[in-house]
């Protein structure tokens, strides 16, 4: 048998949650709360996290592509989380770079880019949201 990670991680929240809190008090209870708070996050964002990452590069690559501007060669080879965050990473630098140019022009197009930019960052702070948080 080979759990999933998700799976794991979430049997460690309800343990922390409902075996471990209950039993301490004060600043300690608090924190295996907090923690278990914390897996129950782990838990979303690693069953999603490559997915996500993939969709996202694809939009940037396709504003930095629509504003002329250079990018790394896509779609994404390599679907290791750490090798799609440096590939995301490095578009959002040249997104910023892009952005700056756009914002120094006066014209329909670069409104229309930038409104396309901003479409891009909403969309990405949303798809990044985590459902069991509560803030």
């Amino acid at each position: 048998m080979k759990p999933s990670v998700p799976a794991a991680v979430a049997n460690l929240a309800a343990l922390l949650r409902d075996d471990i809190a209950p039993a301490l008090t004060g600043f300690r209870a608090g924190n295996a709360g907090m923690a278990a708070a914390m897996f129950d996050m782990v838990a979303e964002e690693w069953d999603r996290a490559a997915a996500r990452l993939v969709a996202e590069n694809a939009a940037l690559r396709a504003v930095l592509t629509r504003g002329g501007i250079e990018h790394a060669p896509g779609p994404d080879a390599d679907l290791r989380v750490s090798a799609l965050e440096a590939a995301n990473e490095a578009l959002r630098e040249r997104l910023i770079t892009l952005h700056a140019a756009v914002e120094q022009r006066d014209d329909a197009d670069a409104r229309s880019l930038e409104n396309a930019i901003w479409d891009v960052l909403r969309a990405s702070v949303e798809n990044r949201r985590i459902a069991s948080a509560n803030f």
